[in-house]
């Protein structure tokens, strides 16, 4: 397995199968998707993408930071679950958000990803909250640059 960059393209589709079966894959397109400040990065192997993540330059109102990231569209291809793959590009992003002066990486999580967050080191903070035709999430976040 190694971690790569890749374009927004090269995401959509496991978005669409992880994140929105059943739905157009217009839906999986992101308003920052083809910002030159975002990062989408792959897990492959043997050519082929198992786990991708999106990571963006965004503020949250309920952190006070210097220069946070968004995490988006986090999704591992259910054939390859349970193998790291989501755990080494997460670590991966780290290294490369600390390379970018980056101190807080935030995401809003879904129920079923709490756990594999808090493996990461996030923090799940608030009350659970809807999203459209998504479902359930807590906002979480993880300190990246610390001192």
């Amino acid at each position: 397995m190694e971690i790569i960059h890749v374009q927004a393209v090269e995401v959509r589709s496991l978005r669409n199968l992880v994140l929105r079966p059943n739905q157009p894959i217009e839906s999986t397109y992101y308003e920052l998707d083809e910002d030159k400040k975002t990062l989408h990065l792959a897990c492959q192997e043997k050519s082929k993408i198992i786990s991708i993540g999106t990571f963006y330059p965004q503020k949250h109102k309920n952190l006070s930071t210097k220069k946070s990231y968004r995490l988006r569209g986090m999704a591992t291809d259910p054939n390859y679950r349970r193998r790291s793959a989501a755990t080494k590009l997460m670590h991966a992003s780290f290294e490369i958000l600390k390379d970018k002066d980056c101190d807080v990486l935030w995401c809003n999580a879904r129920l079923i990803a709490i756990k594999f967050y808090e493996s990461l080191g996030f923090v799940k903070t608030g009350n659970q909250f809807h999203i459209g035709d998504i479902g359930a999430h807590y906002f979480m976040y993880k300190n990246i640059n610390l001192p």
